[in-house]
């Protein structure tokens, strides 16, 4: 039997209905998309950077005296020594970029007492090999003072080691030894005798780089 109201309540209970699982379809839909965006996160894999650095080592080449033989950059060649006195018995000089602006002397057996440079590095002979006790030292000139009037070199010392500094000529950069041996000398032996070595090296390029000439002095060995 049909009663007044029955059409009415039954159409309540159908909007009811809808609206709850319309909310439980949105609600399950939020849920759905934080539960899926959290598995994602956590299986998400940082990317691997790798950097690969690579170093070179500086390309040498022998050179062998009678007396002796050293290591030098590659792109040294050996030269006619200067005329200038006093005369080195060998010479070396770089042909690429600011090497051709470096030398390298060698004074053997030769009195060089009375050569004045404008820089010193520290050297021991041992045997028929040598020890760098120092770094290059300053311009000699910030240690010792101005040229007298009546030189143009002042004698100096560095690390306890007697040497000359060219005090006239403080703008150049020439590199000389200092040994406990003597002034402007160190002695090395070998199978060929003892002998008496002193060197130069002369940088005028833009960057000087000493330790061409550290380098080579560690290198060298008296036959």
């Amino acid at each position: 039997m049909y009663r007044l109201g029955e059409v009415k309540h039954s159409h309540r209970k159908i909007y009811i209905s809808l609206a709850v699982f319309i909310v439980l379809v949105i609600v399950g839909s939020i849920l759905a998309v934080h539960f899926l965006k959290t598995q994602t996160d956590l299986g998400a894999t940082p990317p691997v950077v790798t950097t690969s650095v690579s170093y070179q080592t500086p390309q040498v080449k022998p050179f062998s005296e009678p007396q002796f033989t050293l290591s030098l950059p590659a792109d040294w060649k050996s030269i006619p020594p200067s005329n200038e006195a006093p005369q080195p018995s060998y010479s070396w000089r770089g042909t690429s970029k600011e090497n051709s602006a470096r030398q390298l002397n060698v004074f053997l057996d030769k009195s060089v007492s009375t050569l004045a440079v404008n820089r010193e590095l520290s050297i021991q002979g041992n045997g028929s090999t040598i020890t760098v006790l120092s770094d290059v030292s300053d311009n000699c000139t910030t240690f010792t003072g101005p040229a007298t009037p009546t030189h143009g070199s002042t004698p100096a010392k560095w690390q306890g080691i007697d040497f000359l500094c060219d005090s006239g000529n403080y703008e150049r950069d020439v590199v000389g030894i200092a040994s406990p041996d003597g002034l402007n000398t160190v002695s090395l032996s070998g199978a060929t005798g003892t002998h008496h070595f002193f060197f130069t090296y002369i940088d005028n390029s833009a960057s000087p780089d000493y330790s061409i000439f550290t380098a080579a002095l560690k290198s060298l060995r008296v036959k």
